[in-house]
């Protein structure tokens, strides 16, 4: 369970607005709730990716609709982040979740 709802609210909020969301969620955060840095490290990940897919996505043709099947799931990874994220669970990711960074 988290320390407290500031560390329950970064948890949520490193999954939203990618970058954004993930640097607003990393200075919130409360450094010795591990839940929460568990959720920032697969927010990282998840950020990473999106962001390759991006590139990806605008070298066009084939290349652009493989980008666009990653950002698809990562939408959809985010959303299952989020969810596990509010009932405070520490079950990783698929794919992603036993890649550490933090």
């Amino acid at each position: 369970m988290y320390k407290n709802g500031k560390c329950k609210a970064a948890a949520i909020i490193c999954y939203l607005f990618t970058w954004i969301g993930w640097v607003i969620a990393f200075i919130i955060r409360d450094k010795d709730d591990e839940l929460s840095l568990h959720h920032l490290n697969q927010g990282l990940i998840l950020a990473i990716i999106a962001s390759a897919a991006t590139l990806i996505t605008r070298l066009r043709g084939l290349f652009a609709t493989v980008g666009d099947i990653i950002d698809v799931a990562v939408l959809v990874l985010c959303i299952m982040g989020i969810v596990r994220a509010a009932k405070g669970s520490d079950e990783p990711l698929p794919f992603v979740g036993e890649i550490k960074l933090l």
